[in-house]
This record gives structure tokens, C-alpha cells and sequence, in this order.
């Protein structure tokens, strides 16, 4: 019983976080798409194409797949053995390193959900269609890093022996 509790709790912190990921990844290619049909000069063709090259291989893969993804299942697997309620209840902030872990940790995890928010903020006054260019390569390279995600789950939610 207390082995499929836990694969209930990593496998609640990796959807939770999957889940978020693709919201996103809808949102911001929605608007990337709403971009395309107002169609492009082929400047801004060179530019989309580069920029979704640049997001997907330095954030999808290099930030998310190789580096940020990797810890966040360790951090989920590490709920297994937190006896804590509301802890599992929050499991997907505890995943993205949020609430309920080391200092250091919960420094990283603010700092950088402050830096997205940053960003976020800053690429809304670009003007079309360079915002919608840079909303569809991260989408694209959040839709990677879901990917990324969802082939561990089957080891992070098993034994991982």
C-alpha cells in the first residue's frame, strides 16, 4: 500500500507539472499561430525558424531535458517517504522546488519562476509578430521539456531499481 501511495504522489508532482507545461505551451502557440496566419515577411520566416532552432535545443533540450527535468523527478520521487499530507497535496510546487524543500532549493525555484514572469512581462510589449514569434518558440520548446517529462514517467513512477 505504501509503495503504490508513492507512485500516486511522484506520478501527481510529474502530471501536475506536465500539466502546467502544456497549458502554457497551448497559450503562448495559440498566440504563435494567430501570428502565422497574419502571415510573415521572410525576415520574420528566418527569424521564427531560428529562434524555435535556439529554444528548442537550449531550453527544451539542453535546460529542460538534460538538466531541469532530471531533478524534478528526483524531487518527486524524494515524496515517497514524506509522511505529510498537505505536502503530496502540493506535490507538483514541491516539483517545481516552490514549497517544502532546502533553502537553497526554494531560492533557486522562486528566482527562477521570477525570471519567467520577468520574461513573460517583458515579451508582452513586443510588437506583432515578433511577440507571436517568440510565444511559438517556447511553446515549442516547452512542448520538448513535456516530452521530456512524460518518457521518465514510467521509471519515476516505477521501483527506478
Amino acid at each position: 500500500m505504501k509503495r503504490s501511495v508513492g507512485r500516486l504522489v511522484t506520478g501527481w508532482t510529474l502530471a501536475g507539472v506536465g500539466a502546467l507545461f502544456a497549458w502554457a505551451a497551448y497559450r503562448l502557440g495559440a498566440r504563435g499561430m494567430d501570428t502565422l496566419r497574419g502571415g510573415l515577411e521572410a525576415g520574420q520566416w528566418v527569424a521564427l525558424v531560428g529562434l524555435v532552432l535556439l529554444f528548442v535545443y537550449g531550453e527544451g533540450f539542453l535546460a529542460l531535458d538534460q538538466r531541469w527535468v532530471p531533478k524534478l523527478v528526483q524531487r518527486a520521487r524524494r515524496l515517497r517517504d514524506e509522511p505529510g499530507v498537505l505536502i503530496r497535496l502540493l506535490a507538483p510546487l514541491y516539483g517545481l522546488s516552490l514549497v517544502g524543500t532546502e533553502r537553497g532549493e526554494l531560492l533557486r525555484g522562486w528566482a527562477g519562476t521570477l525570471v519567467v514572469v520577468g520574461a513573460v512581462l517583458t515579451v508582452r510589449v513586443f510588437p506583432e509578430p515578433w511577440r507571436g514569434i517568440v510565444d511559438l518558440s517556447v511553446a515549442a520548446a516547452l512542448v520538448f521539456g513535456l516530452v521530456a517529462i512524460m518518457r521518465r514517467v514510467p521509471h519515476a513512477v516505477g521501483t527506478g531499481e
